[in-house]
């Protein structure tokens, strides 16, 4: 076993228990026995996270050919952290007697998940800078920055319609850098 292989193991098993976070709330949503009002932002979480979770795991890969340290190591676990974390605010996990009330839920863990989420992206967003030699600054960061400052933006907004479009944007971003870089590589 290569040194990237043992390294890949621990943030594999916590990307996969965030996924695991995701698919079982939306499958105890699913099954409840009350009614569940939907909201549109943070259906569009969901989504956010369950495909950034892969996305994250998948881009791994460039760094196989790094002489790991601890320290970098240390680094690497940064992401999948938060991510799980980010996963598990998610979902409500009270017992419900009326009505699941996702709109309710978002707004009493926006902060704490927004934080979660933007200290993940930061996270993945410098780790080539941090593990690799790639410069901190190039024109490609101008929309890293707009995702981060959005994503900020969304700690100040409780209006749904503003909520709706700061989902909306990074949703698009992880739809345009699926397709054009991984789906449809140059």
């Amino acid at each position: 076993m290569s040194q990237f292989e043992f390294i890949l193991i621990i943030t594999s098993v916590i990307y996969a228990m965030a996924v695991a976070q995701i698919l079982s709330g939306v499958g105890r949503l699913a099954q409840a026995e009350v009614p569940v009002r939907w909201y549109l932002p943070h259906t569009l979480w969901i989504v956010i996270v369950f495909v950034l979770l892969f996305l994250v795991w998948w881009s791994t890969w460039e760094f196989r050919t790094l002489d790991w340290t601890f320290p970098g190591y240390a680094y690497m676990i940064i992401a999948p952290t938060l991510l799980y974390f980010t996963a598990s605010l998610l979902i409500p996990s009270r017992g419900f007697t009326k009505e699941i009330d996702l709109e309710a839920h978002f707004l009493r863990i926006r902060k704490p998940f927004l934080w979660s989420f933007l200290f993940a992206t930061a996270a993945g967003v410098i780790d080539g800078t941090v593990l690799q030699d790639e410069p901190l600054w190039f024109p490609g960061r101008i929309g890293h920055l707009a995702l981060l400052i959005t994503v900020f933006a969304g700690l100040h907004a409780t209006r749904k319609v503003t909520q709706t479009t700061i989902a909306s944007l990074p949703l698009l971003a992880l739809a345009y850098i699926t397709l054009t870089r991984l789906w449809f590589p140059r």
